[in-house]
């Protein structure tokens, strides 16, 4: 069977099992082996395929990063984050949905997962927002809008794929994520302002004294502590990312300790989660690596680059356009792991040789991928706030376009403008 017919078998039997909600892992998994079986190529490359994903000693810190920030979930210490946050802005205009937002920022940095952020501050959040008469499908599109900054904020989980699939320096794509949150957390800011203005959405009724709100401030002040040392660490160069992961993990446990928030069984349940979270990911990559290699044998790959590189002879600009169109129109159907491990490194291999800085194209990756989380039909954050709100995906859906049209502006001024994702890391001297 010719290579274009074994892909349309490939997508058919994926899009087949997307249909009837197959998960997507186990859709590429069956569809790599029914394109495996129908070729002349043997079923053991199939599993030498998958074995790739495990050769790589970075991908651990994917664990340990997990199970950072599974502590402050489990533990409740998440809870100190919209509660020192609370005095500082909670009575202004769409208060309650900025705390919304600047909690997510803050949990991002002890998570990296956009997943994690969105079912921690909807449980925190979302209650919250809704007792102070704001709409449930605004509050969870505004917490759906705000989680893609766990997938941004370091230490993030997609930028180590990244980094590990691309080649390039973790710590540089960690410091280039940062510089682009602080864009997003300014372009989130203005939609939850304008969009709370328009409807009158008021803060909270409680009125802070000074000593109140520098007390909750306080009690949340220790936990900067796993932050400052995990990226401090591995900017000064002392240890690397799967290092920082442990001792980020460490801390945070300590911290557990010293609010009295861990015991034996919570133990156990952040260790179980992090495993069944880590599995997942892992399962996830495992499949991208099938995906991958049956788009090379079929030729689709090559096709793909030559069309890139066609595209870019006309201009840089024109190359990134056209990979952001076919991000978003993947996104759609894919999980951004599965689009970082199959696309990304062509791409940059790509990109590199027409002239274009490999970390200009990472940034373009990372954030057109941010905007699949939060759009149907595979949206995880976008579902999982609005579950936990209890709302309706149709009405959520409409409320989170003002959030996915921000992240698009975004996009497209980090296109056109690459200091605009490579100010930081350039700063720091970082060679990018």
């Amino acid at each position: 069977m010719s290579g274009e017919a074994l892909m349309i078998v490939f997508i058919a039997i994926f899009s087949i099992g997307l249909l009837v909600g197959v998960p997507i892992t186990f859709s590429l998994g069956a569809s790599g082996v029914v394109a495996l079986w129908l070729s002349d190529v043997a079923m053991s490359i199939l599993v030498r395929s998958m074995l790739t994903a495990f050769e790589s000693f970075t991908l651990l810190a994917v664990f340990l990063f997990v199970m950072m920030g599974t502590i402050y979930q489990k533990t409740g210490l998440a809870t100190l984050v919209c509660n020192a946050i609370m005095p500082l802005i909670g009575r202004v205009k769409g208060g309650l949905a900025l705390v919304a937002v600047y909690s997510s920022a803050f949990f991002s940095a002890f998570t990296g997962s956009a997943t994690a952020t969105a079912a921690t501050i909807s449980k925190i959040m979302g209650p919250e927002m809704v007792e102070n008469d704001y709409p449930s499908d605004f509050s969870a599109a505004t917490i759906a809008g705000a989680s893609p900054l766990g997938a941004l904020i370091p230490p993030s989980i997609v930028c180590i794929v990244l980094g590990v699939a691309t080649g390039t320096s973790i710590i540089s794509l960690f410091m280039m994520a940062f510089g682009i949150s602080i864009l997003t957390l300014v372009g989130l800011t203005v939609v939850v302002l304008y969009i709370a203005r328009k409807n009158n959405y008021g803060g909270i009724a409680r009125r802070y004294t000074f000593r109140e709100g520098a007390l909750e401030i306080g009690r949340a002040a220790p936990l900067i502590i796993v932050p400052v040392a995990v990226l401090g660490g591995m900017y000064a160069g002392m240890f690397t990312a799967t290092e920082a992961g442990a001792i980020g993990s460490l801390i945070s446990f300590i911290i557990a300790i010293f609010y009295r928030k861990l015991n034996l069984r919570k133990f156990f349940e952040i260790i179980i989660d992090s495993t069944g979270v880590t599995a997942m990911v892992m399962l996830i990559i495992s499949a991208s690596y099938v995906l991958s290699f049956v788009m090379s044998f079929t030729g689709i790959m090559a096709m793909f680059i030559d069309l890139l590189v066609y595209i870019t002879t006309h201009g840089a600009i024109w190359g990134l356009l056209f990979l952001f169109g076919v991000l978003m129109f993947l996104g759609l159907f894919m999980d951004l792991i599965v689009m970082a491990i199959v696309l990304a490194p062509t791409a940059v291999a790509a990109l590199s040789g027409m002239g274009v800085n490999p970390y200009h194209v990472n940034a373009v990756f990372l954030i057109s991928n941010l905007i699949a989380i939060i759009t149907p039909p595979v949206g995880v954050a976008l579902f999982t706030s609005t579950v936990i709100l209890n709302e309706k995906i149709e009405r959520v859906s409409r409320k989170v376009i003002p959030y996915a049209a921000m992240y698009i502006i975004i996009t497209l001024v980090i296109i056109f403008f690459p200091e605009v994702a490579l100010w930081l890391p350039r700063m720091l001297g970082m060679n990018v």
